[in-house]
């Protein structure tokens, strides 16, 4: 069995210290309640049958024996009481519905009110006899237990048991409070000793298994900090490097045209190499700035109905004259289409560049681009026949700031998996068909969009 199955969960924890205190309070606030208050919670319903008893006799209106027979059937539908009417010793008229109790057997209040008790076809029965004003007739209001005061007794026995709770809740508050601050206080201490410049230290085991998630976090927290800190400091090397050799080529063709040390022939050339090393400081500056603008949740993407192939195409155009310096080919086999989504075109084609860029460093003769489509998907695809990318670093290719084998400032696959974020398509590196790096960029597709089929393109688009 794994350490983290062993260990008891906080919520369970609480809930049986919870339940087993809850139990005894339960049991000690009924025995009070039985004990203590018996006496007064009979008073309390003697007293309230004799109110409530008397406030329907003062409705009654009716002043004939037949005005008021209706107003006993309305009470009697309203309140649910029973009732019985005598003028002198003749009963005259009885609400039950079969036979009437007997009222010989009856038991008069043994704490000074004037109810009786009367048992009838095995229910207990509260009456009180009243006269209605202004007529000779005497009123028997018969009450169930069910009609008196069940909800009183309910709120003295509850106010006990909440009396308890709180006593219970306040114990539990205690004990727990004690045995969570020693693992809280551990962790934090364990947090505030996290430093991206030092390798991440072991977490601290517990017997609990919220505790052990909690430390378990932290210390991935702490790994993918220092491994951050580390790519980070590996950028700014690379960086360097990168803006280090053209600025030093830069310097040294200008030095050397301000001395007049070079012939106009020499001049030209330098002049372009000039102008070919501040375009690739500019790219790289342009790729740091683009970042820190995907990162801001303040930069707008301008989402428009756009033909997908016409941007592949400008993208493969950006790098067409490195393809060929390069020596490679760049086959768009869906070019004569049309495939249509939601998107930036701009953002797009940055990304598709970025990739196509990064095959031409690695590719030995050819990058193969291609479009898939389903009923919810579009597909773009981007295939080489270099080297290929190891299966452990296909996820960390796209890592901030994260360098393989020839790579440059770490951010241009970055980018593109920025830029496919933003547009809730995912991006995959995977190994093609001969070996060489394979980019996978799926985009969902709206009904409307995904049911647009691929259509030839016209001549002179």
């Amino acid at each position: 069995m794994k350490a983290h199955e062993t260990n008891m969960k906080i919520r369970i924890k609480q809930i049986l210290y919870f339940a087993i205190l809850l139990i005894i309070s339960f049991f000690v606030a009924v025995m009070l309640t039985r004990y203590f208050l018996t006496d007064a919670i009979d008073r309390l319903v003697y007293s309230n049958v004799v109110d409530m008893n008397k406030n329907i006799v003062k409705s009654l209106d009716g002043e004939t024996i037949e005005e008021l027979v209706e107003d006993f059937e309305t009470v009697k539908g309203v309140t649910g009481v029973e009732m019985m009417v005598y003028t002198g010793d003749t009963m005259v008229h009885s609400t039950f519905d079969v036979g009437f109790p007997d009222l010989s057997t009856a038991i008069v209040s043994p704490i000074g009110y004037e109810v009786y008790t009367v048992y009838f076809e095995g229910q207990e029965y509260y009456y009180t006899s009243e006269l209605v004003t202004g007529t000779p007739y005497r009123v028997l209001i018969f009450r169930g237990p069910d009609l008196v005061i069940e909800e009183d007794r309910i709120f003295y026995a509850g106010f006990i048991g909440i009396a308890f709770l709180i006593l219970s809740i306040s114990t539990v508050s205690f004990f727990s409070t004690r045995s969570l601050t020693k693992p809280i206080n551990e962790l934090a201490e364990y947090a505030n000793h996290l430093n991206p410049d030092a390798k991440p230290e072991p977490r601290p085991v517990f017997s609990t298994f919220e505790f052990n998630e909690l430390g378990i976090a932290l210390e991935k927290a702490s790994t993918r900090l220092y491994d951050y800190r580390q790519s980070e400091q590996e950028f700014l090397h690379n960086f360097s490097h990168e803006m280090k050799s053209p600025l030093t080529n830069i310097y040294g063709y200008a030095e050397a045209m301000k001395y007049n040390m070079l012939s106009d022939e020499e001049s030209k050339n330098a002049c372009s190499i000039i102008m070919a090393e501040s375009e690739k400081l500019k790219d790289t500056i342009n790729q740091i700035l683009l970042l820190g603008r995907l990162d801001s949740i303040q930069e707008a993407f301008h989402f428009q109905r756009i033909n997908i192939v016409d941007v592949i195409s400008d993208a493969m155009n950006a790098v067409q004259m490195a393809a060929k310096d390069a020596k490679i080919d760049l086959n768009f086999h869906n070019a004569e289409e049309n495939h249509y989504l939601t998107g930036d075109p701009e953002r797009l084609e940055t990304a598709f560049t970025n990739i196509l860029s990064n095959g031409i460093r690695y590719a030995k003769t050819q990058i193969a681009i291609s479009i898939s489509s389903g009923p919810n998907y579009l597909r773009i695809i981007f295939e080489d026949d270099g080297p290929g990318i190891p299966e452990m670093e296909r996820e960390k290719v796209f890592e901030r700031y994260y360098t393989g084998y020839k790579g440059h400032t770490g951010l241009g696959l970055t980018i593109v998996k920025a830029i496919a974020d933003h547009h809730n398509a995912t991006v995959k590196a995977t190994e093609s068909a001969d070996g060489g790096a394979r980019f996978v960029i799926a985009f969902p597709q709206k009904k409307t969009e995904a049911n647009t089929k691929p259509e030839k393109k016209k001549r002179g688009n």
